[in-house]
């Protein structure tokens, strides 16, 4: 099991997971400090949301979701459904204050080695200017916990002139540029999304999650079509494959999607961290470690003081 798997890797921590699941599944992969609860059911895809909501359909993430509402536990990792997940999380525990929705955010590494972070990428799908402006105040707000002095915001878009794209972008760019607590500096075309050198990057989640996407695909072709271009057999090939070994072993690693898996459901009273479905375990405990780095950089309270302040300064 991968997230057993991830438990091991922390074996020299102070770290202490509560395992939901079937314990008789769970517990014998799962060892030391780190604990199981009983909780066999998991989520079907044709489970009623309605029903899950209302507590009628119980299930391992519910059960996981509250005892993190409760305070019973710190943070919550889960590779489980993400619309599930947003839901049952607003339901039982909460939005801060100011916040209408919660939004996925992604710390990634640009041209240069820069640190930028994009959100929403697929927990809203065709949201207005105002949620927008939300999640540029959520995402620099997780700029400043990481570290970043005085970000600078942009907004996703087909094109870098300031007539491009749909109403609901130049929408947002109005409340971008007017709002003082922002240093906005503009659009930002899909194509420059690594090399813009902007800190935060907004979109709505179909656009967010569609460039995430299309970029990692992209990054599988051109690795694709480099080694089928080294797969022929020759003294010069081989030669150039042995000097080639250690930049591409170096290019895999940093761009395996298992070494960036995991992205926080930002503007939640507590710390969600949504793992993809088929993350491995060296995916799942990179997931458990941004849980862990957004509780140590007290994320949540600096995202909730963004809020109050913006909340201030419209009054």
């Amino acid at each position: 099991m991968d997230a057993a798997e991830a438990a091991r890797r922390d074996a020299d921590t102070d770290l202490a997971l509560t395992f939901y699941g079937d314990a008789e599944t769970v517990a014998p992969l799962v060892g030391g400090r780190h604990r199981v609860v009983h909780a066999p059911r998991a989520l079907s895809m044709d489970d009623s949301l309605r029903a899950t909501l209302r507590g009628e359909v119980p299930s391992s993430m519910q059960t996981a979701i509250r005892a993190v509402a409760s305070g019973g536990q710190d943070a919550l990792v889960t590779a489980g459904s993400t619309g599930a997940l947003m839901a049952l999380c607003r339901h039982a525990v909460g939005m801060l204050p100011g916040y209408r929705r919660p939004a996925i955010i992604k710390a990634l590494v640009g041209e240069g080695g820069q640190v930028f972070r994009v959100l929403d990428l697929g927990a809203n799908i065709g949201v207005g200017a105002a949620a927008l402006h939300q999640f540029a105040r959520m995402g620099v707000a997780a700029a400043l916990a990481g570290g970043v002095a005085d970000p600078s915001v942009a907004l996703l878009n087909i094109g870098s002139e300031v007539r491009k794209g749909p109403s609901v972008i130049r929408a947002a760019a109005r409340l971008l540029e007017a709002d003082a607590q922002l240093r906005y500096v503009g659009y930002v075309e899909p194509d420059r999304l690594f090399a813009a050198g902007v800190d935060v990057v907004v979109a709505d989640g179909f656009a967010g999650n569609v460039a995430l996407k299309a970029a990692e695909g992209a990054l599988r072709m051109a690795r694709y079509l480099l080694l089928r271009e080294l797969a022929g057999a020759s003294p010069a090939l081989d030669s150039a494959k042995a000097q080639l070994r250690e930049p591409l072993d170096h290019l895999r690693k940093a761009y395996n999607p298992q070494s960036y898996n995991g992205a926080i459901l930002l503007g939640l009273e507590r710390v969600v961290v949504k793992s993809h479905g088929g993350a491995d375990g060296q995916g799942f405990a990179g997931a458990v470690a941004q849980a862990v780095q957004a509780l140590s950089a007290d994320l949540i309270a600096k995202v909730a003081a963004a809020s109050t302040q913006s909340t201030k300064e419209a009054a």
